[in-house]
Order: C-alpha cells, then sequence, then structure tokens
C-alpha cells in the first residue's frame, strides 16, 4: 500500500518561485565565496565579467554525476525501488556527460577544453561511483519511514527591497519516524575532502546558508533541519590502509549550532553591505585584493595576468 505522503512534504516538493528574476538582484552562493575569497576577483568574474568562468571536465562530469543521482533517487522514492536497481546508471551517466560537455563547448566559444582519453576516464570514474552507491544503497539512501521532499529545491529569499539571496538544494528528504528533514549537498572530489577542506568556513557556509533560508521559506524550526555534504569520490587507493577510504562516498555533517549559523549570515550580510547599493544594484567601485597562495592557485585574474598582487 503507498506511503501517504505528508502535507508538508508536498508543499515542499510543489514549490514554486512566482517572484520575477528579472526586476530583481540574485546574490547566489557562488558569488558570495568568491568574495570571501577576494572582492577583486568576486568583481571580475561576476560583476564586470572581464574574465570568463571557463568551463572544465570537473564542471562538467560534477553536473552530470548530479542530474544522474538526482534521476536516481527520484524513481527510488517516488517509484518503485524495483525499477531503479534495474536502471542503467552507466548509461543515464554517459548521455548526461556528452550533452553537458555540449552546453559547455558552446559557451566556450566552441572551444574544446578536454580530450576524449580524460572524458572516457571521468566516465569510468563515475561507473564506479554509481555502482558503489547502488550496491550500498540501503546504506546511504533508506526508504524506510523516509520521503524524497525536493530535488534541485529552489530558495529564494528577499535580503532588501530586489535583493533576493537565490540558491538550489540538491536533495531534501523528511524522515518521519524522527520529525527531522534533511538537506544534501553532493560534491564531486577526486580523492574526497581533507582535514582543511572540513575546516573551510566559506566552504560550509553554502549548506549552512541553505539550511537558513529553508527555514524561512517553509516555516520548519532550525532544530528540525540537518544538513550533509555528500561527496562522490573519483579515486580510491588500492590498498587503503582503512576500510572506510576505499568507499566511494565520503559523508561530511559539518557543524551547524548557532554560532556557526550566525557566522554564515553574517559572511552573507557582510557581502550584501559592501557590494550592494541602497537602489538594490551592485556598487561598481575599485574592489581590494586578498592575495594568498590559495585564493590565488586557481585565480582566472593570475591566468590572465590581469592581476598585479597574485601571488606566484
Amino acid at each position: 500500500m503507498p506511503k501517504k505522503i505528508p502535507k508538508k512534504v508536498k508543499e515542499v516538493w510543489n514549490h514554486k518561485v512566482e517572484q520575477n528574476y528579472q526586476e530583481n538582484l540574485h546574490i547566489s552562493y557562488s558569488g558570495l565565496v568568491h568574495y570571501a575569497t577576494c572582492p577583486r576577483q568576486w568583481q571580475a568574474l561576476h560583476l564586470t565579467k572581464e574574465v570568463p568562468m571557463p568551463p572544465s571536465i570537473h564542471m562538467t562530469f560534477g553536473t552530470a554525476i548530479h542530474e544522474t543521482l538526482q534521476s536516481w533517487v527520484e524513481v527510488l522514492y517516488n517509484g518503485k525501488v524495483k525499477d531503479a536497481n534495474e536502471m542503467k546508471l552507466d548509461s543515464i551517466l554517459y548521455e548526461n556527460m556528452i550533452k553537458t560537455y555540449v552546453k559547455d563547448k558552446q559557451r566556450n566559444n566552441l572551444q574544446d577544453f578536454t580530450t576524449a582519453a580524460e572524458m572516457q576516464t571521468f566516465y569510468l570514474d563515475g561507473k564506479h561511483i554509481l555502482d558503489f552507491i547502488k550496491r550500498k544503497r540501503a546504506a546511504y539512501f533508506t526508504t524506510k519511514g523516509v520521503y524524497l521532499a525536493g530535488i534541485e529545491t529552489v530558495l529564494y529569499r528577499e535580503l532588501r527591497p530586489k535583493v533576493f539571496f537565490k540558491g538550489k538544494i540538491d536533495l531534501v528528504f523528511y524522515d518521519e519516524r524522527v520529525d527531522k528533514w534533511l538537506i544534501v549537498d553532493i560534491k564531486t572530489s577526486t580523492k574526497g575532502w581533507n582535514q582543511y577542506q572540513k575546516a573551510d568556513d566559506n566552504k560550509k557556509a553554502q549548506i549552512l546558508l541553505y539550511r537558513y533560508f529553508f527555514s524561512k521559506q517553509f516555516d520548519i524550526p532550525l532544530d528540525k533541519i540537518e544538513v550533509l555534504y555528500f561527496i562522490v569520490k573519483r579515486q580510491v587507493p588500492k590498498e587503503a590502509e582503512f576500510a572506510s577510504m576505499q568507499k566511494r562516498v565520503q559523508e561530511f555533517i559539518p557543524p551547524s549550532g548557532p554560532k556557526k549559523m550566525n557566522q554564515a549570515v553574517a559572511l552573507l550580510s557582510n557581502f550584501v553591505s559592501q557590494a550592494v547599493g541602497e537602489d538594490g544594484k551592485h556598487i561598481h567601485k575599485k574592489y581590494r585584493t586578498t592575495p594568498s597562495v590559495d585564493a590565488c592557485k586557481f585565480c582566472e585574474l593570475k591566468k590572465n595576468r590581469i592581476c598585479s598582487d597574485a601571488i606566484l
């Protein structure tokens, strides 16, 4: 007998944004983290767009894995487990990678940004990831008492007149057994997150802001919302010291108490106060650089030689 879907789950699943996007200024996590890393970098990438954000095989692969996992999860929870088990995820991944690559190449002025050999390597890595998740499905995606409440759930909350925070949550679940919601953000990684990445407050701010605005948008108490980074790894050591190191999935639950939540909200508030004017538009001025080894390592300004402060 089919489960009776809770009213609040239906509300989240059916949520639509009615605001007119074109009339408002949107603040996204990607823009926020670029600003927090280096305001001059944010200016070049998001405001003046003097430096393009080129596509990469990592971005193409990440998008394809997201879409493939989301398709599978939807069948798993809204269809039948049997049908989900029979899905040819490797074929779906292949089609998604080709589709995404074509789109990324178009915005790259039809210039290739990877090779067929590299695409094949990433595809095989993805196949191993998906095979692992299907085998371990019960450990990561139980359907007992759990409902899928959202895929790419849009968050759209006003920060000030005509200035909105906009984000998309990869997956939202509701566990009626404990009356808890779970926000899941899927990340792709070469070997998983190390201790330094886990300690990065800017990186953790994304899912904490999603938790904050999800609570506001759907009137759900913060203490009923949990968060999880679901990190899929392309590479695992063949002879790992610990069995956990051979897993293709790394789950990371960042601290989300009041102190960390307030810190993430403050990061957003600081950005809005410094980069957005009273007219609801970005402020055009000379933004400062905050060079560091980590910030400059992969910076497009450094690659395009338009930042004299970059650390070589």
